[in-house]
């Protein structure tokens, strides 16, 4: 069966709609790519029985209460418990016995979403043993998203891929550890983000943080134009102490990026860089 069919989108209405977005609610989306941002409005119109762009916009105008809920549905919130699970195999492996004996380790989650992917390194400080030493920053623009990420509850109908992520990463650590089940939902230990700030931030136009051992961004930089991707991967590393490392997603890359220099691979296939100390 073929998707169905998404409004289409006329570029005057494009363009009125970054104005909107900019002066009204402070997002840039002009360096989103093209083909993603229309996809995902057309979405939105179709949600709502919307003809076409126009009207959107002027319900964006009219109901400025509703921008809030509509960067939640604008933006891409897919994650999931150990996405990608041999990345966080190599992360375990090659990237946290870097900072074994370190007074401290501050790690900035950039686009944290709904937290799974924060709590996936939560449970790997866990185990290990790095926890109580680390202080975990977890950003999103979508203030939806990260107050479900604050509840750290999930449906549990995702249990078997969550699981099934997770043994291969931690082999032998038992599940029930960190997880248990109330009704239908999955239901993780609150002792995970006793260390976990959760901060609404746009890494596209807002200052960076900075002085990271670890800066976590995947799977972000694909729904960017090249030339953003370039600035944002920029303020990621410059967000980093030297030696510090940086990890995005494994369909990512950093070909273009400027600010690539500034690093070197602790496992390519991975997408696990590490910043050079000069």
């Amino acid at each position: 069966m073929l998707p169905e069919a998404l409004p289409e989108i006329a570029e005057a209405d494009l363009e009125r709609f970054f104005q909107i977005m900019q002066a009204q609610f402070g997002y840039d989306f002009r360096g989103y790519a093209p083909a993603s941002l229309k996809r995902r409005l057309g979405t939105v119109l179709k949600r709502y029985g919307l003809k076409d762009l126009h009207a959107l916009n002027q319900r964006l105008l009219a109901q400025p209460d509703y921008g809030e809920r509509f960067i939640s549905e604008i933006t891409v919130s897919t994650t999931e418990l150990f996405r990608d699970p041999s990345a966080w195999v190599a992360f375990r492996l090659q990237a946290l016995p870097l900072f074994a004996q370190a007074p401290h380790l501050r790690i900035w989650h950039v686009g944290a979403s709904t937290g799974e992917e924060v709590l996936s390194m939560a449970i790997l400080l866990k185990e290990t043993g790095l926890y109580e030493r680390a202080h975990l920053y977890a950003t999103d623009i979508d203030t939806y998203s990260l107050a479900q990420a604050q509840r750290a509850r999930y449906p549990l109908r995702l249990k078997n891929l969550y699981q099934q992520n997770f043994a291969a990463v931690l082999p032998g650590v038992p599940w029930q550890r960190y997880v248990k089940e109330e009704g239908n939902e999955m239901v993780f230990d609150p002792a995970l983000l006793e260390r976990v700030r959760f901060l609404k931030h746009n890494i596209v136009s807002e200052a960076p943080f900075a002085s990271f051992e670890v800066v976590v961004c995947r799977n972000l930089l694909i729904y960017f134009t090249p030339a953003l991707q370039d600035q944002v991967v920029t303020r990621l590393v410059d967000s980093l102490m030297p030696g510090g490392i940086l990890m995005i997603g494994t369909k990512e890359s950093l070909f273009w990026c400027a600010a690539a220099k500034r690093l070197v691979a602790v496992n390519e296939t991975e997408r696990i860089y590490r910043r050079r100390s000069l």
